[in-house]
């Protein structure tokens, strides 16, 4: 994967990290670590039990007329007997205080009422206290139970030796994490009082319809303790979200590695079957142009030499033409050979042609190439102009330099390739125009391969040459 896709999924890693880090610890640092002195959140569906059975089994000690402190109680109640209807005297439920078999405070529905409401509270006009509702059915400040739409039931306990208990009850209060008994709405607030002593904790349901269903049952010693947090703030959020993230980035640098390597495959095939058309072109131009052109040869040259008169000159033209075009051909086949892309066989090939230029002439060859070099991929492209632009350089040597001495030479620094040829002619002047169109030539040729010409000459001191060209591209 490449350096950008690396800090990319690793500043994304750390992002959502300290994300997630203060999401989860800000949350978590909102909850109050009091004590829970009781919980039963399992859901328990009770109907017509009559007194019922108590869930408490000893869990918490009793509180007498003697006892003292704060309880906070918390309930969800889904009254599966539905009093939509207005169906009333009919049944009663709830979560009842019970001591010595007596029942005194409950929260739930009391006998007469439509609503949810605290359970034995005889000071009451109506010796049952109705809850005050965030969505009451007019003209009453209460809302009829509904099955299917299940409430919180909150109640804060004070216990004063001696005398009832002082009671504050909420219906469906605030719970989320940051609320405190303190900032509910204050419609929502039912102040009494009444006898809350018990020895047990009693689920009931009497009389009529499918039952109520008790959950998140829970005795606490702060509001704070009642809270739920939400997803986000569970203990279990920051691990699972850290390991997910670590997946996700794992996960995303696999499919960055697997499209990267498979497009690494499809270019390595598109450049295999590239290299295989380029090795049967070779081959096709070498087996069938090349013998057909042998063939032509030979027949001119025998057709020389039985025409002793005139006609041989043409027989001689054919031969010669005939002959150009075959080492025109094996220029055409080392260029287009895919085994040639590298600067090893440029170096090789670049000699044989400096040989072959001044092998019948008395121009010195001197071949400054090193003896080993880098198998360093070389473009065709990039060959075939090299080649054509160095033998243009013999060319107008042979013609014009009058020298008695030529050197070739070829060098490599990473990634440049650079190469010369000097002679020790009579040299020329660079600002008088020339006639022909080799230096232009040259200069396109490199230009399209990405190089650089260099000329240096001057009357009487020979001129020097230089092809300049970077291989990184190619590497």
């Amino acid at each position: 994967m490449n350096m950008t896709c690396r800090n990319f999924a690793r500043r994304s890693f750390y992002y959502f990290i300290f994300l997630a880090v203060t999401i989860g610890a800000g949350g978590c640092a909102e909850i109050a670590s009091g004590a829970v002195l009781w919980s039963h959140p399992q859901t328990v569906s009770v109907c017509n039990n009559g007194k019922g059975e108590d869930i408490l089994r000893g869990a918490i000690k009793p509180h007498t007329l003697d006892s003292s402190g704060t309880l906070y109680f918390r309930v969800l109640v889904d009254p599966v007997a539905d009093t939509a209807a207005k169906v009333i005297n009919q049944f009663e439920a709830g979560f009842m205080l019970v001591e010595k078999g007596q029942e005194h405070l409950g929260l739930g529905n009391a006998r007469g009422a439509m609503a949810y409401s605290m359970l034995n509270v005889p000071k009451a006009p109506k010796g049952f206290q109705d809850f005050n509702s965030r969505f009451p059915d007019p003209p009453f400040n209460y809302e009829y139970m509904r099955a299917g739409a299940p409430r919180y039931l909150v109640l804060k306990i004070e216990y004063i030796p001696g005398q009832d208990a002082r009671v504050t009850a909420w219906l469906n209060p605030d719970l989320s994490i940051g609320a405190t008994e303190f900032n509910q709405p204050t419609n929502l607030v039912v102040h009494f009082e009444a006898n809350a002593t018990f020895d047990e904790f009693r689920l009931v349901h009497r009389g009529y319809g499918g039952g109520w269903k008790f959950s998140q049952m829970m005795v606490a010693s702060s509001f704070e303790d009642l809270l739920i947090p939400r997803f986000w703030q569970q203990k279990w959020f920051l691990p699972v979200i850290i390991i997910g993230l670590v997946a996700i980035v794992a996960i995303s640098v696999r499919l960055v590695e697997q499209r990267r390597a498979l497009g690494q495959i499809q270019r390595l095939e598109r450049e295999r079957a590239v290299a295989s058309e380029r090795t049967r072109i070779a081959r096709d131009i070498h087996d069938e142009v090349g013998a057909e052109l042998a063939q032509i040869g030979l027949l001119a040259d025998l057709g020389a030499e039985s025409q002793m008169n005139l006609k041989s000159e043409r027989f001689f033209q054919i031969a010669k033409r005939t002959r150009h075009l075959v080492a025109v051909m094996d220029e055409i086949v080392w260029a287009v050979n895919p085994q040639n892309d590298n600067l090893t066989r440029l170096a090789d090939y670049l000699c044989q042609v400096a040989d072959d230029c001044f092998a019948d002439n008395p121009i010195r060859l001197v071949k400054d190439v090193p003896m080993q070099l880098p198998a360093i991929p070389v473009r065709a492209e990039v060959r075939h102009d090299l080649t054509l632009a160095v033998k243009e350089a013999f060319t107008n040597l042979l013609r014009h330099s009058r020298a008695s001495e030529v050197r070739l030479r070829l060098s490599w620094n990473k990634p440049g390739l650079e190469i010369s040829v000097e002679d020790n002619g009579c040299g020329f002047d660079p600002a008088i125009p020339s006639q022909g169109n080799g230096l232009a030539n040259q200069k396109a040729r490199l230009k399209r391969i990405g190089g650089t010409v260099e000329l240096a000459s001057q009357a009487g001191s020979g001129t020097r040459i230089v092809f300049r060209v970077r291989l990184a591209s190619a590497e």
